[in-house]
């Protein structure tokens, strides 16, 4: 642990944003043939990934590699505001609302359907742990070096992680 990793339990709020197209498939719709309320935290955990893998952390089983991608999810707060009833690509957009010593919380909004309304807002927070003790476990610098410069690097339009994800100001 280098020093900038105790520097302060302090949270910070990050500018910019990171935008992500995800498809919602047919067999995700309910009895009522609405998009399920729960599948909305499956579009957001893959949104979220799509951050992580923008940022060079891909998914690896093995402790060992990329531990920045090894988290829980802490809590998640969900608001709806329109139903989905068919098929077709939603847009996440994240915004980093607090960027803490152990833990990071994320704005998101849904948006899709006909005009792209926003189906839905939230906000997601994970705490990075250590795969071994199951703790919490401090984000490197270089993990928030990454996250900073990929949330303000790239102007809009730009798709870093191929179709997964796209960076906002």
């Amino acid at each position: 642990m280098t020093p900038d990793d105790r520097r302060t339990d302090r949270p910070e709020s990050l500018p910019g944003c990171f935008r992500t197209t995800t498809g919602v498939a047919w067999d995700e719709l309910d009895a009522l043939g609405v998009l399920h309320h729960s599948r909305f935290l499956v579009h957001a955990e893959r949104a979220f990934s799509a951050l992580l893998d923008s940022l060079g952390y891909g998914y690896d089983p093995d402790p060992g590699i990329r531990p920045e991608r090894h988290h829980v999810v802490a809590g998640v707060r969900v608001t709806f505001s329109r139903p989905l009833d068919r098929p077709g690509p939603l847009t996440i957009e994240q915004q980093v609302e607090s960027l803490g010593r152990t833990s990071l919380t994320l704005r998101f909004t849904v948006t899709g359907g006909a005009g792209g309304q926003v189906l839905a807002e939230g906000v997601r927070t994970v705490v990075h742990i250590d795969r071994a003790t199951r703790r919490p476990r401090p984000w490197s610098t270089e993990f928030r070096e990454r996250l900073r410069a990929g949330l303000a690097a790239l102007p809009a339009g730009t798709d870093p992680a191929g179709s997964a994800g796209e960076a906002a100001r």
